[in-house]
């Protein structure tokens, strides 16, 4: 019955109970298991989730209704506004990536065309060192990102550091006299 040493006379009384509770657990685990596999409790359980979405549509169309008409009450964009936005910004990524890539090539062409081993001389020359040089569009790209960096200094002071210094005492002592 027991694998456990019995001290003396003292049995633990509860030791029947629980492996007749593990017999009694092991015996409705394996018939729920069988019962739950079987093809008609599948087609009950379609049937009944079949029912209740039917049942439940009529309720979700008017829920739907109701929060598009109170979020076009509150001037706030719906689900439908989100997708479309999102769609249009996604088309707006691929055509700019697209541009970026045919300006790549555009650049690879240029940059093959004049070989490095073509030495200019004379007033050519001076025009060529004078113009600056192309850089691709990856480059580029690095540096914009590079440049929209929030900036570590207080909102107040880059605002008073962009005002003119005559327009910043101009308008100090407009305050002054308006008190």
């Amino acid at each position: 019955m027991s694998d456990r040493p019995v001290e003396g006379n003292a049995a633990d009384p509860l030791e029947q109970w629980r492996d007749l509770r593990d017999v009694y657990l092991d015996a409705w685990a394996k018939a729920m298991g069988e019962a739950v596999n079987s093809e008609a409790y599948t087609q009950v359980s379609g049937a009944v989730l079949d029912t209740c979405l039917t049942a439940s549509s009529p309720f979700r169309d008017a829920q739907k209704k109701a929060m598009i008409s109170a979020l076009e009450q509150l001037n706030m964009p719906s689900r439908a506004d989100f997708v479309s936005l999102a769609e249009r910004v996604a088309n707006m990524e691929m055509l700019l990536d697209d541009m970026a890539a045919k300006l790549d090539q555009v650049y690879q062409f240029a940059t093959r065309a004049v070989s490095p081993t073509e030495v200019k001389s004379g007033p050519e020359a001076k025009k060529a060192a004078a113009q600056p040089v192309p850089r691709p569009i990856s480059e580029a790209k690095s540096e914009a990102t590079a440049a929209t960096q929030p900036v570590s200094k207080p909102a107040a002071e880059a605002r008073s550091e962009s005002k003119p210094a005559g327009r910043r005492d101009s308008a100090k002592s407009a305050k002054k006299g308006s008190r």
